[in-house]
């Protein structure tokens, strides 16, 4: 209830018609070992997170309760799937949020998610672009955005 007022207040802030800046600017990469691909050929991913100082973003792994989790995703009608887990590079700051009033599990600064796909299909090089789906929310100490998804893609390249 708190953030929601809190949001609430600072939209009142802004101009009718301003589009709000995110303060997460999100960043895919994508390696195969060879071009094209073949199905069940390895793509490693990287999805990125530049988030802008006085900004955290929450964890894959926050406890129900509090603010929403990280959550990224393939989405249907691609010629990827997932293959393993996803992997945050960092690890989360755990600590007292007063947004929620909670302990919550949080990255600050930039963060990255290894995504382990593979083709399931034949795809050339010209072709072979991967989209994932990341639904996350992001605050500051004062102010909470609501949740927000984006998709983000990148051509796959051939790894040095």
């Amino acid at each position: 209830m708190q953030c929601l007022l809190m949001f609430a207040l600072a939209m009142a802030a802004v101009p009718s018609g301003a589009e709000v800046p995110h303060p997460i600017k999100w960043s895919l990469t994508a390696n195969a070992a060879t071009l094209p691909l073949h199905k069940g050929s390895q793509v490693q991913a990287t999805l990125s997170a530049h988030i802008s100082p006085g900004w955290h973003l929450y964890a894959m792994d926050q406890p129900p309760g509090g603010p929403t989790p990280t959550k990224i995703s393939l989405p249907a009608g691609q010629a990827f799937t997932l293959n393993g887990s996803i992997e945050s590079e960092s690890v989360p700051i755990i600590a007292n949020d007063p947004n929620f009033n909670l302990e919550t599990r949080s990255y600050e600064g930039d963060t990255s998610f290894r995504i382990p796909v593979e083709a399931t299909s034949p795809v050339s090089a010209a072709k072979a672009k991967l989209t994932v789906e990341v639904f996350f929310q992001s605050c500051s100490d004062r102010v909470c955005l609501p949740p927000s998804a984006v998709r983000v893609s990148a051509l796959a390249k051939q790894a040095r």
